[in-house]
């Protein structure tokens, strides 16, 4: 699908939000970020509405700076996960100090994700990652995707008791990331760069070798820049993956850098892993590919054995 958006002169430039739970995972505060086209007279106010559509928490800033932040404060709200995906409603309007210019409606999950050594966890609890990779294809209508096969999908990930979706081997459409949210499946979230300079085919290995190629960073940031933007408040993404099967090089170094200068919230993942640096530090989960069925995998020279790495969580996502 594509969609066309007019805009009024005053708009939002930038808008994202963030939830922080307290060090028992009860209270929580939303963190609201926002740039505007300009900022002269301007006023935005955001107000939080619950399931049963009741408010919960407001509040008004007048005469705003071109970016900045806005916070609300939340007592025990209903927390986000696979098995319970409560989603509240964000109301956010800006006026130009006289009247209403434009109002937005985002849906917003209370969850932190967090790497504890060797355990992934949200909302403090340890989860255990069961699911698949997903491709946008239909065996009638080729590589696409409609909001109702999205929703199919997911409905049938359910089904399956899966909890966990890899988007193989580039970002989903914004109505699959929505359904995952609504009905409760983790998502880890991967840009376009496969198989660069692998042993796949031959045109990969001729035209891929742009790891450490200057001229190729942009390309590889520019669209690392658009998912992350484009999805960071979905709840449902918990893991941004920087690419898959691919041998390490300076742009994969970048690529990781940006997401940790951009958003601290989600961890990170990359394959292949044994390619990267003993010196380096450019995933935060370990992405192994292909393990025996006893879950013991060696992989440039990381060695797995039954399911199990100490440094960190290792996910088998593509098995």
């Amino acid at each position: 699908d594509v969609e066309l958006m007019a805009l009024p002169e005053l708009n939002f430039s930038e808008f994202y939000f963030e939830t922080e739970l307290d060090g028992i995972y009860r209270d929580a505060e939303l963190k609201i970020f926002y740039g505007l086209s300009s900022s002269s007279g301007a006023a935005i106010s955001v107000e939080l509405f619950d399931a049963a559509q009741k408010s919960i928490a407001q509040s008004t800033l007048d005469n705003v700076a071109q970016a900045g932040q806005i916070s609300l404060v939340l007592e025990d709200p209903l927390k986000w996960d696979a098995e319970h995906p409560n989603l509240y409603t964000l109301v956010t309007t800006l006026s130009d100090g006289q009247e209403t210019v434009l109002r937005r409606y985002d849906r917003v999950g209370f969850r932190e994700v967090e790497v504890d050594g060797n355990r992934l966890l949200v909302n403090g609890r340890p989860v255990k990652l069961r699911g698949a990779d997903r491709h946008d294809i239909h065996p009638t209508l080729g590589r696409m995707t409609t909001p109702e096969l999205d929703r199919e999908d997911v409905r049938l990930a359910k089904e399956a008791n899966m909890n966990f979706i890899r988007t193989s081997h580039y970002p989903p459409s914004e109505s699959f990331l929505r359904y995952c949210d609504e009905f409760g499946l983790y998502v880890e979230d991967e840009t376009a760069v496969c198989f660069v300079h692998t042993h796949r085919a031959g045109n990969y290995r001729e035209t891929g070798i742009s790891q450490d190629d200057p001229g190729f960073t942009g390309r590889y940031l520019s669209q690392l820049k658009e998912m992350v933007e484009n999805h960071r408040n979905h709840p449902s993404v918990i893991i941004w993956s920087i690419g898959n099967e691919n041998y390490y090089g300076s742009n994969f170094l970048k690529s990781y850098q940006w997401i940790k200068e951009t958003d601290l919230t989600r961890p990170v993942i990359y394959s292949y892993p044994g390619q990267v640096p003993d010196s380096l530090r450019i995933y935060d989960i370990l992405s192994i590919h292909y393990p025996d069925w006893r879950g013991d995998q060696e992989q440039y020279g990381i060695f797995i054995r039954g399911f199990d790495y100490a440094p960190m969580p290792v996910l088998f996502d593509e098995w």
